[in-house]
């Protein structure tokens, strides 16, 4: 935070709201927590309850009466043992004046999140903020190297390139005459020709045609359907790609845009084994649709067309054939694919982030080669608008991000930081939220403004709040005053002069100030005795306003033992969160009303409970975070403790809080868990500059 270069042990840490410096991150944990295994990267405190001492003193003798039935003779003998020992211990902390209400911190706000982000990102969303020291002389870079920097720098932004789309293949088998073919350049053809370059496409795979002389059956099925539809030339993937590795591996990426400018499409398959008799034509059409980079192909066949297969080993006059709009049939997971057909035959319009997360979810359920790790954002690059340059070193991720915001495909990104998965090792292009929420459902309130390192992002424009781990602390409140509570606390604060005046008029002797001094000495007694009474009925009641803090703890408590550890008695100020996370249980009372309830009465998260007191690193443990401003109690899982709840977006009139721990050596935030939290928080919080997010951590 303040721009220093420190080394530290490989231990949690967390960056304190009081100055920015890094701090030891210490977590209180519960009682069988804390006796547990040491199995952390952060150390671990007791929970201790912090409420005015004053108040501890007098809940103490008060908390025996029970508050919803009658008390038992017992019950009132155990209070009246200890009355007077509370009586007089209040009398004594009352020497020593204390702030009972505890301290207005931040104007009544959150403590904000001390971050700033200093580096560079590995790829900027606007050319101005790429890297512009000298590259030579560059030390200590992230995952980018020299290289990588001086290429983005020639290409002036990578996330912003002119689209270059190819309006012709650049080669094409052309007929020759009644029989044959040759390879020629698009444009020396038309040049000498003067007319348009009408041409078949066929699609294969490599699985299917391995040899030289399996590759002249692609030749033949083009050469036959392109005279038999009157086109003048084919284009097969195996000649027509280019003779250098460049040509080839530019053309590559073009494939989908020679799909568009095709007359027609067909396509080739042939049983590997080389065998008469081997898998049916249903078969092998099956695992040609395996492959990624044909799901591409057949959405942008033209419309309403038929398409054939032709088989090797049977006549070409029989081919089998498939109508586009059923061809969905063909694939494993045709209920979503059906929608992608539906939308480019133009009888199901999707939006763009429609239309990008379900293509992404299709191509991910099929087999890639292991060209680059990018390969399936490439293949779905061909079905959007604008590509990004190709960088061989990008992730999957990395290269789906550069995609995405150069595309406009309504802030996918920013809604997907938002989700929760389902499970910790869900991949990221799995965008399914815990809650089944779509992500067209979730409104953003960050941008994303550049891609980071390891899988990273940069967002801007976040509320955020920092977590308190290492103790609970005395909660500020606004009460509203009342003539009962105004006199009571008159009689109380003068305790001393009763007594004083009382002694005074005793001492002076005489019948009439004797009584007068022992009826002061009487109230002054009554006040005493009435100390436990009196010190609850003043510092409880209907609050009208909290100090907002974050409190978190490790592992479960019930939460009229949470209450009293922050106000000193459960006087049912504090509320089990409805539906804030999936922990979350509620049910509707007698009037109604949706009442948040103990997360541990349903059985799985009991269970859930009782497991994370002994989980091994790296496993989901059980947290609890405690909202003062709201009120609210909320259980929920991660690996780790969050240092900080950062607000990404809304949905469903809640909230979106990505609650993220801190990797100090990289700078950066993951994402451990998401709360939904109630919107009027954000009038409690301060927002916090470019913040680097990632949404998954390394093992520990």
């Amino acid at each position: 935070m303040m721009q220093r270069a420190k080394d530290f042990p490989s231990e949690d840490y967390y960056l304190s709201p009081f100055d920015g410096h890094l701090a030891k991150l210490f977590v209180q944990s519960t009682q069988e927590i804390y006796d547990a295994n040491p199995n952390s990267t952060w150390r671990r405190t007791f929970i201790r309850n912090r409420s005015p001492l004053i108040l501890q003193v007098a809940n103490w003798v008060l908390n025996t009466l029970p508050r919803d039935r009658e008390a038992k003779g017992e019950e009132i003998a155990m209070a009246g043992l200890k009355w007077v020992p509370s009586c007089i211990a209040i009398l004594l902390l009352m020497i020593y004046p204390v702030q009972v209400a505890g301290e207005v911190r931040n104007n009544g706000r959150y403590d904000g999140l001390a971050y700033k982000f200093w580096s560079y990102p590995y790829h900027a969303r606007n050319a101005q903020e790429d890297r512009t020291e000298s590259l030579g002389q560059a030390t200590n870079l992230l995952q980018s190297n020299v290289a990588l920097a001086q290429q983005s720098r020639n290409t002036k932004s990578a996330l912003n390139p002119i689209a270059e789309r190819p309006i012709e293949p650049k080669y094409l088998c052309f007929l020759l005459g009644k029989q044959g073919m040759e390879i020629r350049e698009v444009s020396q053809w038309r040049k000498e020709n003067s007319i348009e370059a009408t041409y078949i496409l066929v699609s294969y795979t490599s699985e299917h045609f391995k040899t030289n002389e399996d590759k002249f059956f692609l030749h033949d099925v083009g050469e036959h359907v392109a005279r038999a539809t009157g086109a003048r030339a084919y284009w097969v993937g195996c000649s027509c790609l280019g003779s250098t590795d460049q040509e080839q591996e530019d053309n590559v990426w073009r494939i989908s845009d020679i799909v568009r400018g095709a007359q027609k499409m067909v396509i080739a398959v042939s049983d590997p084994s080389g065998k008469e008799q081997g898998s049916s034509d249903t078969t092998l059409l099956h695992q040609w649709g395996t492959r990624v980079w044909t799901l591409p192909e057949i959405l942008l066949t033209p419309t309403n067309s038929d398409i054939q297969i032709y088989s090797r080993n049977k006549s070409f006059n029989s081919p089998m054939t498939i109508s586009k709009r059923k061809f969905a049939t063909v694939w494993g997971d045709a209920s979503i694919a059906r929608e992608l057909i539906d939308h480019y035959e133009g009888s199901l319009v999707l939006s763009s982030l429609e239309l990008v997360t379900i293509a992404l979810k299709c191509l991910h359920t099929r087999q890639k080669g292991s060209y680059l790790p990018g390969d399936m954002a490439y293949a779905l690059m061909g079905l959007l608008r604008r590509r990004p340059t190709i960088v061989p070193s990008d992730t999957a991720f990395q290269a789906f991000a550069r995609l995405s915001l150069a595309n406009e495909n309504d802030l996918l990104l920013e809604r997907l930081i938002c989700i929760l998965p389902k499970t910790p090792d869900q991949p990221w292009y799995e965008m399914d939220d815990q809650w089944n929420v779509s992500l067209w459902d979730i409104l953003p309130s960050t941008q994303i403004c550049g891609i980071a390192d390891n899988d990273t992002v940069l967002i801007d424009g976040a509320y955020a709040a920092a977590i308190r781990w290492k103790a609970f602390a005395p909660v500020a409140s606004l009460r509203r005053d009342s003539w009962g509570r105004f006199f009571i606390r008159y009689f109380f604060r003068s305790i001393s002069y009763w007594f004083i005046i009382g002694i005074a008029l005793v001492s002076v002797g005489g019948t009439a100030l004797t009584a007068l001094g022992a009826i002061f000495l009487t109230i002054a007694l009554l006040i005493v005795l009435a100390s436990p009474y009196i010190i609850r009925k003043l510092y409880t009641g209907k609050l009208w306003g909290t100090q907002a803090w974050l409190f978190g703890f490790e592992g479960y408590m019930d939460i009229s033992t949470i209450e009293q550890h922050i106000f000193g008695a459960d006087m049912g100020h504090l509320k089990w969160s409805t539906n804030g996370n999936p922990l979350s249980v509620h049910t509707a009372n007698e009037y109604g009303e949706c009442i948040g309830q103990d997360p541990t009465s349903n059985p799985a998260t009991a269970e859930k409970v009782r497991a994370a007191v002994n989980a091994q690193m790296g496993e989901q443990r059980i947290f609890t975070l405690i909202d003062t401003y709201t009120l609210t109690v909320s259980c929920f899982e991660a690996a780790r403790p969050p240092i900080a709840a950062v607000i990404s977006g809304a949905e469903g009139g809640m909230q979106r809080a990505l609650l993220c721990s801190y990797d100090w050596s990289t700078q950066t935030l993951y994402r451990e868990s998401v709360l939904r939290m109630e919107t009027t928080v954000l009038d409690q919080m301060s927002r916090v500059g470019r913040l680097r997010l990632g949404l998954k951590r390394g093992a520990l």
